[in-house]
């Protein structure tokens, strides 16, 4: 197992900035990952977010059938996204 305290005392940083900043730091690299699928799915659709999407369902602009997975896949990836900008937050507050 990965001794924490042991790479901190290697690199000279305190054991919870360097708790601290390595959890910012994947925060973020997932971030990037999230955002850029939003961005391709946002693309393809021509829609802004989830609710853009619905509401061209709901017009019978796209059918059900076609857009169903990225949908779901959409929606999903706008909560992750939001769950990790809430988690930075609460990082950056402390």
């Amino acid at each position: 197992m990965l001794d924490i305290k042991a790479l901190a005392d290697e690199l000279s940083i305190p054991e919870e900035k360097l708790i601290k900043e390595s959890l910012k730091t994947y925060l973020n690299d997932k971030l990037i990952e999230i955002e850029s699928e939003i961005f391709k799915l946002r693309k393809k659709w021509k829609v802004k977010n989830i609710y853009e999407m619905n509401k061209l369902a709901e017009e019978g602009k796209i059918t059900e059938e076609e857009a169903l997975d990225d949908f779901f896949l959409l929606d999903n990836l706008e909560a992750e996204r939001d769950k990790i900008l809430k988690v930075l937050k609460l990082i950056e507050d402390e």
